[in-house]
Protein backbone atom coordinates (compact mmCIF):
# COMPACT_ATOMS: atom_id res chain seq x y z
CA UNK A 1 0.00 0.00 0.00
CA UNK A 2 1.96 3.56 -1.25
CA UNK A 3 1.09 6.47 1.31
CA UNK A 4 0.91 9.74 -1.09
CA UNK A 5 1.35 12.84 0.64
CA UNK A 6 3.59 15.99 0.35
CA UNK A 7 7.11 15.67 1.57
CA UNK A 8 6.35 18.75 4.14
CA UNK A 9 3.83 16.04 5.69
CA UNK A 10 6.49 13.48 5.82
CA UNK A 11 8.71 15.65 7.37
CA UNK A 12 6.22 17.05 10.73
CA UNK A 13 5.23 13.13 11.06
CA UNK A 14 9.58 12.31 11.84
CA UNK A 15 9.74 15.44 13.65
CA UNK A 16 7.08 14.53 15.96
CA UNK A 17 8.18 10.98 16.55
CA UNK A 18 12.15 12.24 17.37
CA UNK A 19 10.39 14.98 19.38
CA UNK A 20 8.02 12.13 20.94
CA UNK A 21 10.72 9.75 21.82
CA UNK A 22 12.84 12.25 23.39
CA UNK A 23 10.22 13.48 25.82
CA UNK A 24 9.25 9.76 26.66
CA UNK A 25 12.21 9.01 28.82
CA UNK A 26 13.19 12.43 29.34
CA UNK A 27 13.79 13.08 33.48
CA UNK A 28 14.25 16.78 32.57
CA UNK A 29 11.17 17.91 30.53
CA UNK A 30 9.26 14.60 30.21
CA UNK A 31 8.82 13.69 34.07
CA UNK A 32 6.32 11.11 34.65
CA UNK A 33 5.01 13.20 37.26
CA UNK A 34 3.98 15.79 34.99
CA UNK A 35 0.79 15.63 33.68
CA UNK A 36 0.39 13.79 30.22
CA UNK A 37 -1.41 16.32 28.80
CA UNK A 38 1.67 18.67 29.40
CA UNK A 39 4.05 16.37 28.00
CA UNK A 40 2.20 15.70 24.63
CA UNK A 41 1.81 19.39 24.34
CA UNK A 42 5.55 19.92 25.25
CA UNK A 43 6.39 17.74 22.47
CA UNK A 44 3.84 19.40 19.85
CA UNK A 45 5.30 22.76 20.63
CA UNK A 46 8.61 20.99 20.02
CA UNK A 47 7.40 19.52 16.74
CA UNK A 48 6.00 22.62 15.51
CA UNK A 49 9.59 24.96 16.24
CA UNK A 50 11.73 22.86 14.61
CA UNK A 51 9.25 21.99 11.72
CA UNK A 52 8.60 25.62 11.14
CA UNK A 53 13.04 25.72 10.99
CA UNK A 54 13.41 22.75 8.67
CA UNK A 55 10.04 23.07 6.35
CA UNK A 56 12.13 24.51 3.73
CA UNK A 57 14.18 21.77 3.31
CA UNK A 58 12.59 18.52 1.70
CA UNK A 59 14.16 17.50 -0.73
CA UNK A 60 15.88 14.07 1.03
CA UNK A 61 12.02 13.07 1.35
CA UNK A 62 9.98 11.11 -0.96
CA UNK A 63 6.47 12.25 -2.06
CA UNK A 64 5.20 8.72 -2.01
CA UNK A 65 6.43 5.73 0.37
CA UNK A 66 4.76 2.35 0.72
CA UNK A 67 2.59 1.79 4.29
CA UNK A 68 5.86 -0.16 5.30
CA UNK A 69 8.58 2.09 4.54
CA UNK A 70 6.34 4.76 6.04
CA UNK A 71 6.44 2.87 9.25
CA UNK A 72 9.83 1.83 9.60
CA UNK A 73 10.57 5.50 9.05
CA UNK A 74 8.77 6.49 11.87
CA UNK A 75 9.61 4.21 14.47
CA UNK A 76 13.39 4.98 13.56
CA UNK A 77 13.01 8.23 14.20
CA UNK A 78 11.28 7.62 17.73
CA UNK A 79 14.28 5.40 18.47
CA UNK A 80 16.32 8.01 17.51
CA UNK A 81 14.83 10.53 19.92
CA UNK A 82 14.32 7.78 22.68
CA UNK A 83 18.11 7.05 22.54
CA UNK A 84 19.12 10.51 23.14
CA UNK A 85 16.42 11.12 26.33
CA UNK A 86 18.25 7.71 27.18
CA UNK A 87 20.73 9.51 27.80
CA UNK A 88 19.77 11.68 30.04
CA UNK A 89 18.14 9.23 32.03
CA UNK A 90 21.97 7.32 32.46
CA UNK A 91 23.03 10.37 33.74
CA UNK A 92 19.75 10.87 36.50
CA UNK A 93 20.76 7.43 36.80
CA UNK A 94 24.46 8.70 38.23
CA UNK A 95 22.81 10.84 41.02
CA UNK A 96 19.99 8.42 41.95
CA UNK A 97 22.58 5.59 42.11
CA UNK A 98 25.16 7.44 43.98
CA UNK A 99 22.44 8.66 46.48
CA UNK A 100 21.60 4.78 47.24
CA UNK A 101 24.75 3.67 47.76
CA UNK A 102 25.39 6.40 50.35
CA UNK A 103 22.71 6.12 52.11
CA UNK A 104 23.33 2.56 52.08
CA UNK A 105 26.61 3.43 54.23
CA UNK A 106 24.81 5.51 56.68
CA UNK A 107 21.91 2.56 57.52
CA UNK A 108 19.07 4.18 55.61
CA UNK A 109 19.03 1.76 52.86
CA UNK A 110 15.33 0.75 54.30
CA UNK A 111 14.25 4.18 54.34
CA UNK A 112 12.63 5.05 50.92
CA UNK A 113 10.64 7.48 49.41
CA UNK A 114 8.57 7.11 45.91
CA UNK A 115 10.01 8.59 42.90
CA UNK A 116 7.46 9.01 40.49
CA UNK A 117 9.76 8.99 37.20
CA UNK A 118 10.25 5.40 37.60
CA UNK A 119 7.82 4.47 39.73
CA UNK A 120 10.10 2.77 42.09
CA UNK A 121 11.36 3.51 45.70
CA UNK A 122 14.56 5.47 46.15
CA UNK A 123 16.98 6.36 48.54
CA UNK A 124 16.39 9.86 50.45
CA UNK A 125 19.98 10.99 49.53
CA UNK A 126 19.25 9.71 46.02
CA UNK A 127 16.29 12.23 46.43
CA UNK A 128 17.97 15.34 47.74
CA UNK A 129 20.57 14.84 45.28
CA UNK A 130 18.57 14.45 42.06
CA UNK A 131 16.79 17.71 43.09
CA UNK A 132 20.27 19.69 43.36
CA UNK A 133 20.64 18.26 39.94
CA UNK A 134 18.00 19.54 38.44
CA UNK A 135 18.29 22.86 40.11
CA UNK A 136 21.34 23.16 38.40
CA UNK A 137 20.29 22.01 35.39
CA UNK A 138 17.82 25.08 34.87
CA UNK A 139 20.34 27.00 36.52
CA UNK A 140 23.06 27.30 34.15
CA UNK A 141 20.46 27.05 31.56
CA UNK A 142 21.17 23.28 30.59
CA UNK A 143 16.83 23.31 29.10
CA UNK A 144 17.83 25.54 26.66
CA UNK A 145 21.20 23.67 25.39
CA UNK A 146 18.57 20.73 24.88
CA UNK A 147 16.08 21.98 22.66
CA UNK A 148 19.55 24.20 21.03
CA UNK A 149 20.78 20.39 20.40
CA UNK A 150 17.11 19.36 19.19
CA UNK A 151 16.35 22.06 16.78
CA UNK A 152 20.12 21.72 15.11
CA UNK A 153 20.06 18.09 15.09
CA UNK A 154 18.55 17.90 11.75
CA UNK A 155 21.72 19.60 10.65
CA UNK A 156 23.75 16.93 11.95
CA UNK A 157 20.95 13.65 11.07
CA UNK A 158 18.48 14.48 8.56
CA UNK A 159 15.22 13.22 9.10
CA UNK A 160 14.40 10.07 7.90
CA UNK A 161 18.80 9.77 7.25
CA UNK A 162 19.39 8.00 11.03
CA UNK A 163 21.42 4.75 11.29
CA UNK A 164 20.86 2.99 14.22
CA UNK A 165 23.05 -0.28 14.49
CA UNK A 166 26.05 -2.35 16.43
CA UNK A 167 27.83 1.28 16.93
CA UNK A 168 25.35 2.96 18.89
CA UNK A 169 24.92 0.20 20.90
CA UNK A 170 28.30 -0.03 21.72
CA UNK A 171 28.73 3.20 22.20
CA UNK A 172 25.49 3.00 24.86
CA UNK A 173 26.96 0.19 26.56
CA UNK A 174 30.31 2.31 26.83
CA UNK A 175 28.35 5.15 28.57
CA UNK A 176 26.79 2.79 31.20
CA UNK A 177 30.20 2.13 32.26
CA UNK A 178 31.04 5.10 32.49
CA UNK A 179 27.63 6.83 33.95
CA UNK A 180 28.62 3.29 36.99
CA UNK A 181 32.07 4.62 37.62
CA UNK A 182 30.47 8.50 38.02
CA UNK A 183 28.05 7.11 40.48
CA UNK A 184 31.05 5.85 42.67
CA UNK A 185 32.66 8.63 42.39
CA UNK A 186 30.09 10.65 43.52
CA UNK A 187 29.68 8.81 46.63
CA UNK A 188 33.50 7.99 47.30
CA UNK A 189 33.64 10.70 49.85
CA UNK A 190 31.02 9.58 51.80
CA UNK A 191 31.79 5.91 51.83
CA UNK A 192 35.63 6.54 52.73
CA UNK A 193 35.06 8.76 56.07
CA UNK A 194 32.03 6.27 56.80
CA UNK A 195 34.54 3.62 56.50
CA UNK A 196 36.75 5.44 58.63
CA UNK A 197 34.22 6.31 61.43
CA UNK A 198 33.39 2.25 61.24
CA UNK A 199 37.31 1.82 62.10
CA UNK A 200 36.95 4.48 65.22
CA UNK A 201 33.51 2.44 66.64
CA UNK A 202 35.76 -0.30 66.64
CA UNK A 203 39.19 0.97 68.22
CA UNK A 204 36.67 2.77 70.86
CA UNK A 205 34.79 -0.54 71.69
CA UNK A 206 38.10 -2.37 71.86
CA UNK A 207 39.35 0.49 74.39
CA UNK A 208 36.13 1.18 76.52
CA UNK A 209 33.99 -2.57 76.53
CA UNK A 210 31.93 -0.69 79.55
CA UNK A 211 30.38 1.02 76.82
CA UNK A 212 27.82 0.32 74.37
CA UNK A 213 28.90 1.35 71.18
CA UNK A 214 26.74 -0.94 68.45
CA UNK A 215 23.82 0.75 70.08
CA UNK A 216 24.78 4.34 68.92
CA UNK A 217 26.92 2.91 65.81
CA UNK A 218 23.76 3.78 63.72
CA UNK A 219 23.44 7.28 64.73
CA UNK A 220 26.84 7.62 64.20
CA UNK A 221 27.23 6.72 60.63
CA UNK A 222 24.38 9.07 59.94
CA UNK A 223 25.19 11.82 61.85
CA UNK A 224 28.56 11.41 60.36
CA UNK A 225 27.40 10.82 56.93
CA UNK A 226 25.02 14.31 56.94
CA UNK A 227 27.73 16.44 58.30
CA UNK A 228 29.78 15.11 55.22
CA UNK A 229 26.95 16.26 52.75
CA UNK A 230 26.98 19.51 54.51
CA UNK A 231 30.41 20.33 54.14
CA UNK A 232 30.72 18.87 50.36
CA UNK A 233 27.78 20.84 49.10
CA UNK A 234 29.86 22.81 46.93
CA UNK A 235 32.34 20.35 45.85
CA UNK A 236 29.10 17.94 44.85
CA UNK A 237 27.56 21.25 43.37
CA UNK A 238 30.79 21.67 41.21
CA UNK A 239 30.55 17.88 40.23
CA UNK A 240 27.34 17.93 39.22
CA UNK A 241 27.97 20.77 37.17
CA UNK A 242 30.79 18.29 35.38
CA UNK A 243 28.12 16.03 34.97
CA UNK A 244 25.68 18.22 33.10
CA UNK A 245 28.08 19.64 30.46
CA UNK A 246 29.50 15.37 30.07
CA UNK A 247 25.63 14.67 29.34
CA UNK A 248 25.68 17.43 26.91
CA UNK A 249 28.44 16.26 24.77
CA UNK A 250 27.47 12.96 25.17
CA UNK A 251 24.33 13.46 23.71
CA UNK A 252 26.17 15.24 20.86
CA UNK A 253 28.55 12.94 20.17
CA UNK A 254 25.31 10.46 20.14
CA UNK A 255 23.89 12.68 17.42
CA UNK A 256 26.56 12.09 14.83
CA UNK A 257 26.83 7.99 15.31
CA UNK A 258 23.45 8.27 14.81
CA UNK A 259 24.35 10.23 11.13
CA UNK A 260 26.07 6.55 10.32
Amino acid sequence: MLIAGSPGFILFCLVLMRMSGFILLNPVLGRRNMPALFRTGLALVLTALIYSVESGDTTALPETLSSLEFGLMLLVEFACGYLLGFILQLFDYVVTGAGSVIDFQMGLSMATVYDPQNGVQIALSGQLLEIYFLLLFFAVDGHLALIQILMTSAEVVPYGAVVIGQLQADALVTLFTECAVLAMKLAFPVIAIEFLAEIAVGILIKIIPQVNLFVLNIEIKMAVGVLVLLLLISPIGEYLGGLISQMINEMQGMIRLLAG
